[in-house]
């Protein structure tokens, strides 16, 4: 089957990096426990404190790297280092309103800092607020590379993805497929078509040639990278509708690619749904039942979603957000913990899981004998060589599959630091199919229910 991972980064800016940097998860954790060591010797040691929250970044751990920074916060002139670590972790854990007022700190003292403005732009772009980005002065916007800036500033101050419901605040879209990956119908600017969904996308893909026949044109281009370390164009634009069953969304930004390569069966792949769209409900990917259920997204959607759930759920599995839509979630790998997963759903095929050779080399898996095969393919395109490897236990929380198949050669070495962290994998379809999954953007939390 097709591998259908779109590892497409848009990075949130440089990173502070440690001086020495790891090699692989234990040279990582062995740079926790010295840290830690130097910073017991001495408490008030900013520059270790400093030190110490960027390795537990590196490692994974988001949450304890927030709460070492935060006293940082407290001096009377912070480092530029440490607000912008801080900055950046209030982003991950989905403080918006925390991850603003940082990286406007920042911007006060030195407008023109690229890794402020990035993240600022950022933040603007996963909250919707299209129309501040175009109010940022010139010096700001300066220091952003990222073509989503371009695509904010052409929405001309219209918010985007206003959404319409056809009647009450819940839709539910049938599945035409659920395996090698969910299929649904949908319709884009009053076009029908077929859409994967895919949560290792970001916003929703159009086909590039569909795109040609309704006059979408792009307002901004850049390399993407993935599957296979492929790269591809990808160009950024605006459509007026995207309709899901019962509810519409307004004005909404998508991404340019041919998606047809992707087709799946009897169904011509036309479009892809990703975590942008998502996150604009309280989304459900209801596997076993084969649906997607859109709900209200609102204040207090998903407790009230967690007490009408109350004896289904599997688990509640914390997650954070990188870049514009890494969704990243702690698990295992043959009795490794404390990995750090991209939680990516377009893994089409026998593998639930995938894996550079660092992954590999640390939970003790040989690496593959890798192939060229004919019918794999990304949204960079085919012609990367894939092999397959054995899991003994696969798991995400607290839920675990046991004997499980692995792919190599879709994630190159690279993606391992790419985003200025261990990524140890990316865990996907066949492991997410056994339940339903509902994404809680507000809460930051995956609840996995039977």
């Amino acid at each position: 089957m097709a591998v259908v991972t779109a590892v497409l980064a848009l990075a949130v800016g440089a990173t502070l990096v440690s001086a020495e940097r790891a090699e692989t998860r234990a040279d990582v954790l062995a740079q926790v426990e010295a840290a830690a060591a130097r910073l017991v010797e001495d408490p008030t040691d900013t520059a270790a404190r400093l030190g110490y929250a960027q390795v537990l970044l590196e490692s994974g751990a988001f949450e304890r790297a927030r709460r070492e920074v935060a006293p940082l916060l407290d001096m009377p002139e912070p480092s530029a280092d440490a607000v912008l670590l801080a900055a950046r972790l209030a982003y991950f854990t989905g403080d918006y309103g925390e991850a603003e007022r940082l990286y406007g700190e920042i911007l006060w003292r030195d407008p023109a800092n690229p890794r402020a403005a990035t993240g600022l732009v950022s933040t603007y772009y996963q909250t919707n607020a299209f129309a501040r980005a175009a109010e940022l002065p010139e010096a700001v916007r300066s220091g952003v590379k990222l073509p989503t800036l371009d695509l904010m500033l052409a929405f001309g101050g219209e918010a985007p993805y206003r959404v319409a419901w056809a009647g009450e605040h819940e839709a539910v879209v049938t599945f035409l497929a659920t395996a090698p990956l969910p299929v649904i119908e949908v319709t884009v600017a009053g076009r029908p078509l077929k859409a994967i969904i895919d949560t290792g996308a970001d916003c929703f893909i159009l086909d590039s040639g569909i795109a040609g026949e309704l006059g979408v044109r792009p307002v901004a281009s850049m390399m993407g990278t993935f599957a296979g370390g492929m790269q591809a164009e990808v160009g950024f634009a605006r459509v007026d509708s995207l309709a899901l069953g019962g509810v519409t969304l307004r004005s909404v930004p998508v991404s340019l690619l041919p998606t047809t390569p992707l087709t799946l069966g009897e169904h011509e792949i036309g479009g892809i749904v990703g975590t942008a769209v998502l996150r604009q409900f309280l989304s459900t990917l209801d596997y076993p039942n084969g649906k997607l259920v859109l709900r209200e997204r609102a204040p207090g959607a998903g407790e009230a979603f967690l007490a009408a759930s109350e004896g289904r759920i599997a688990d509640v599995v914390p997650f954070y957000l990188q870049g514009t839509h890494f969704i990243l979630a702690h698990g295992s790998l043959n009795g490794r913990d404390g990995l750090l997963f991209h939680v990516d759903s377009g893994l089409a095929g026998e593998a639930a899981f995938g894996a550079p050779r660092q992954t590999l080399a640390y939970a003790g898996i040989p690496v593959p004998e890798v192939e060229v095969r004919e019918n794999t393919v990304g949204g960079g395109g085919g012609g990367f060589a894939t092999g397959t490897f054995e899991i003994a236990e696969l798991g995400l929380g607290r839920l675990t599959r046991r004997d499980l198949v692995g792919s190599y050669g879709a994630l190159p070495p690279d993606s391992y630091w790419r985003l200025g962290f261990i990524v140890d994998g990316l865990i996907s379809h066949n492991f997410l199919r056994e339940h339903a999954w509902t994404f809680d953007f507000d809460g930051m939390k995956m609840v996995a229910t039977w």
